[in-house]
């Protein structure tokens, strides 16, 4: 009975080395692919919808650019009619430049660097460029609503 046991608890020892080599052999080592463009910055900014100029953002498709926070500003697109976005207002794809800081254009975020266009809805570039692994999505921020208060951080 006891050489059983000892072989039962051997073998889970066995399995258990095996299966914490086959998990640290299978991760990626390449990691989060770094925007080299854009560079890092903490800030935290609340929003009150009940506000005139913020009125937009309570409807599916509205949009609002806000000149402080972020390194540009940021874009703020309410998805859905609940569901906010934040995206930083630089382009993605170039090192930062005057020309750089991003406009609402309807449902897009223009560059007048060279005309790239981003979905406000999910970040990608849309047009302009060529679409290949090296371009980047717009900087997403991080949301977050209560009641009639979003609250924008980094």
């Amino acid at each position: 009975m006891k050489i059983e046991a000892f072989l039962s608890l051997h073998t889970l020892k066995k399995l258990g080395t095996l299966l914490v080599l086959i998990l640290m052999f299978s991760c990626s080592r390449d990691g989060i692919k770094r925007n080299p463009y854009l560079y890092e910055v903490s800030f935290s900014h609340s929003i009150n919808l009940n506000l005139p100029e913020y009125d937009n953002l309570n409807f599916a498709g509205g949009s609002k650019f806000i000149p402080y926070g972020g390194i540009n500003g940021i874009l703020i697109f309410n998805i859905n009619g609940n569901d906010i976005f934040a995206w930083e207002a630089s382009c993605s794809n170039h090192k930062l430049e005057i020309c750089s800081k991003l406009s609402i254009e309807g449902l897009l975020a223009n560059c007048s660097c060279d005309n790239f266009k981003y979905s406000l809805a999910t970040g990608q570039l849309l047009e302009g460029g060529i679409v290949n692994s090296s371009q980047y999505p717009l900087l997403n921020y991080r949301s977050e609503r209560s009641g009639n208060t979003i609250i924008i951080s980094n």
